[in-house]
């Protein structure tokens, strides 16, 4: 049972629900999650905005039997021939703890985002997320097809390395925080880039001291800067700058480490602004063409103190609500599949 302790899986339902399916491996400590094969046809321009992508995937929930601590990501894309697929298809994909509540906002916990220009992450072993045997988890992708041709065969793998349940010494425990500009209950946090530079910017509220220990950060094309910072002292807190092509294109966004391994930087419960700015040279509005947060690691001083998820705030009504909407699959467990890789 050690190379394959865990398989969920589920058939394609219809022709719009491809097959999934998660296996947990005790020999290799690795979580594996499979989505498709499934067709991705061809969105729209490139200044269509990014959210309108070739197929809305529903969210497919599932249970995890054993508790892990999770380490980071690898993300993979392949066609139906094996072949790899540029990283740029896969516009988004979150990880939920549909269990926890995320610290900025009263909905469920991010416990995993990436975007397109997002590489893959490790952790070192003293620093981990934890997972509670029993949690129940949910995948969201969002698919931003601008290849010009559809494709056919489309496989997702996400791998999780993790640290077994029993592990001594115990890794710090870190949760991640998100402060997301766009962020509008149940829609898109996808917002109008005007012509010419724009700022735009969002106020949270950290209710907890803790620590940051690594930073990173979501743009779309044009995008400049993000930048946050302590609202009653104007004080920096993180910066991160894109990597972009000729064109305006974002490829990548810088991380930040503050001690991945060591003390971290000190965040202080309180208020907290996030600015990004655009330079769009289009010389029109692109709807929905812009998205900005920036996602972290907190490692809570008093985790106890976490606040609990509250399933009849507004907030978090509407928010499932936009779930609801693009709609749920439950994966039920069967032991005796094996995911392959295309």
């Amino acid at each position: 049972m050690s190379l394959a302790l865990l398989a969920l899986t589920i058939g394609s339902l219809t022709a719009d629900v491809p097959a999934f399916a998660v296996r947990m491996d005790r020999s290799s400590h690795q979580i594996t999650i499979r989505l498709g094969p499934f067709h991705l046809p061809a969105s729209g321009g490139e200044h269509a905005g990014m959210h309108h992508h070739g197929l809305e995937l529903p969210v497919f929930r599932f249970v995890l039997p054993a508790g892990a601590w999770l380490r980071g990501f690898r993300v993979a894309l392949y066609d139906g021939e094996g072949r790899a697929l540029p990283r740029r298809i896969l516009h988004h994909i979150n990880l939920m703890d549909l269990g926890r509540r995320q610290l900025t906002e009263p909905i469920f916990e991010r416990t995993l985002a990436a975007g397109q220009e997002t590489g893959d992450v490790m952790l070192p072993a003293s620093v981990a997320v934890r997972v509670e045997a029993g949690a129940e988890l949910a995948l969201l992708t969002a698919w931003a097809n601008q290849t010009g041709e559809d494709l056919h065969g489309v496989t997702l793998e996400l791998t999780l390395p993790y640290l077994p349940d029993n592990i001594v010494p115990r890794p710090l425990e870190v949760r991640p925080v998100v402060f997301d500009v766009g962020f509008r209950p149940g829609f898109s946090d996808a917002f109008d880039l005007d012509t010419g530079r724009t700022v735009h910017q969002r106020e949270f509220v950290v209710p907890l001291d803790g620590r940051l220990l690594a930073a990173g950060g979501h743009l779309h094309d044009y995008g400049e800067s993000l930048v946050l910072t302590d609202a009653a002292t104007g004080k920096v807190v993180v910066a991160l700058k894109p990597t972009r092509d000729a064109q305006g294109h974002v490829l990548a966004i810088g991380r930040k480490f503050f001690g991945a391994k060591g003390a971290g930087l000190r965040l202080k419960a309180g208020r907290y602004v996030l600015v990004a700015v655009y330079r769009n040279p289009t010389g029109h509005c692109i709807e929905d063409g812009g998205m900005a947060l920036i996602a972290a690691l907190f490692a809570p001083d008093q985790p106890g103190k976490w606040p609990a998820l509250d399933r009849t705030n507004p907030v978090f009504v509407a928010d499932a609500g936009g779930l609801d909407r693009i709609g749920w699959v439950t994966v039920a467990e069967d032991l005796a599949a094996r995911p392959r890789r295309p």
